[in-house]
């Protein structure tokens, strides 16, 4: 049995999740000194405000995935999601709906609703995601929650252990 919590990031993660970006071969997103600097609050993405939260899933002490976000004034949201990553193992699985149901919840309590994500047009697969998520297209490089308490709800099993064959697909 996998046993996969999911908690709030600390710096000492920080290591971790760029690593999975770099072993993901992920252009985007951003390496460790930025990640610090975004979980400090000392890295500012485009009109973010504060607070902001970073999440991992943690499989026996491996970061297995991260999401993070801030509140923010962008495009008329109130939220933005910055980066959302799972390992290539763990994808396909309820890890991501759980990640992304971590950071919603976050936003719920922070009054933030109306939440949005930069998504490449060629990334299909992540477009996909998120609308079975109930995020919908607001350009062609964004996409929205006019309530990002759907996303909350869809999130998949939310028990911390799961079988193997449930994480990979």
């Amino acid at each position: 049995m996998l046993a996969i919590t999911f908690r709030s990031a600390s710096l000492a993660d920080v290591p971790a999740m760029a690593g999975l970006r770099e072993a993901s071969g992920w252009a985007g997103g951003a390496g460790a000194e930025t990640m610090g600097r975004y979980l400090t609050g000392a890295h500012h993405p485009q009109q973010a405000l504060e607070p902001r939260a970073v999440f991992v899933a943690d499989n026996a002490g491996a970061v297995v995935g991260f999401v993070a976000g801030h509140l923010t004034t962008r495009l008329g949201c109130a939220g933005e999601l910055q980066w959302l990553l799972v390992a290539p193992a763990h994808r396909g699985g309820w890890v991501a709906a759980n990640l992304l149901a971590a950071l919603a919840t976050w936003f719920m309590h922070q009054g933030a609703t109306r939440v949005c994500v930069n998504v490449a047009p060629e990334n299909v697969r992540a477009r996909r995601f998120y609308a079975r998520r109930g995020a919908v297209e607001l350009s062609e490089h964004w996409m929205v929650w006019s309530d990002v308490t759907v996303a909350a709800d869809a999130a998949g099993p939310t028990r911390a252990t799961r079988p193997a064959e449930e994480s990979s697909s």
